[in-house]
Order: structure tokens, then sequence, then C-alpha cells
């Protein structure tokens, strides 16, 4: 097995089949894992320490992803006229269509 360890030998990926691609990777006896090893793994939750996966101490769970706001006044303005370009579009789009058509003969 491939592991990638940051500057603190924290585990931050880990690879069982196939390579990495990171030049630093560390190879390790996948026969030497803790036993709960891949239900538990997160970056940094496990570090090499002495030749042995260990649970790292110093591990802090990631904050949640910040909340997400409401968009601006400006934004909404932003995708308003966007949205009123792209229909401004569609109308010209289907417009051109029909005079190609009555250049062509298509129609009368």
């Amino acid at each position: 097995m491939l592991l990638v360890l940051d500057d603190d030998n924290r585990i931050v990926k880990y690879s069982l089949i196939g390579g990495l691609a990171d030049d630093n990777a560390t190879e390790y006896d996948e026969n030497e894992l803790p036993e709960d090893f891949d239900v538990k793994f997160q970056p940094l939750f496990y570090k090499l320490e002495n030749n042995k996966i260990v649970e790292n101490s110093d591990y802090v769970e990631p904050a949640d992803t910040p909340p997400v706001s409401e968009p601006s006044k400006q934004d909404k303005i932003n995708a308003q006229i966007m949205l009123n370009q792209a229909k401004q579009k569609e109308d010209q789009d289907k417009f051109n269509a029909q005079i190609l058509l009555k250049l062509a003969g298509g129609t009368k």
C-alpha cells in the first residue's frame, strides 16, 4: 500500500490498489494496518510513528462547511441580467431560424 504523509508524518491519503500521483508516497505493509483503518480514515486522523500507523492524538475534526450565504442584491441583479440576455439570445435564434427557412424557400 502507499501512503502520502505531510511534514509531521500524518497520513494525508492512501492507496491499497494502484498508485498515487505523488512522488513522495511511502510504501507500507497493508497487513500492519489498524483493524478499523478504512472505517475511521480521515486525512490527518492517523500518522506514521515508529513505522506503525497510530491515531493522531492532535487530530481535530474539520469544521463544518461554512453556511451558504444569501446572494447579495448585486448578485441577484447580475443573475437577472444574464437571464434576460439568455432569453434575448433564444428569441434572436428563433427569429434567425425563421428567416433562414424563408430564404431557403421552406415557408412562404
